[in-house]
């Protein structure tokens, strides 16, 4: 009984590991549903300089995939939708969970931590 209990264990740690390495690289949807549903990844905050949308359909949604930085100025690729097509050379804050981007916000570029403003926007 035990030893199955400890399977069970560590086929799941396997498996949450697994997952957080496939989605480290990766900004696919299955990737972020992943990152979303695994304890094992924590919510941060990171930042991008907005740019033309990767795409938009046909309700105006825009679709984005670009470089991110933390802040620390650690990269990632990441890939969000607005709802409209958003103005190009604006600063948000993501919110995340590995490849799940959760929410956006507009800020200032002052409130850009500076290690991350010097990836997303070097002058």
């Amino acid at each position: 009984m035990i030893k199955k209990i400890l399977g069970v264990l560590i086929g799941a740690l396997i498996l949450l590991f697994g997952t957080m390495l496939y989605s480290k690289h990766s900004t696919s949807e299955v990737a972020g549903v992943l990152d979303q549903l695994n304890p094992l990844v924590p919510k941060s905050e990171i930042y991008v300089k907005t740019t033309k949308p990767q795409s938009v359909d046909i309700h105006g949604a825009a679709s984005y995939q670009q470089i991110a930085a933390n802040k620390d100025g650690k990269t990632r690729t990441v890939q969000f939708d607005g709802m409209s097509e958003l103005q190009t050379n604006r600063y948000l804050k993501l919110i995340n969970k590995g490849a799940h981007i959760e929410t956006y916000e507009e800020i200032r570029r002052d409130q850009v931590p500076e290690k991350a403003l010097k990836v997303i926007d070097p002058r």
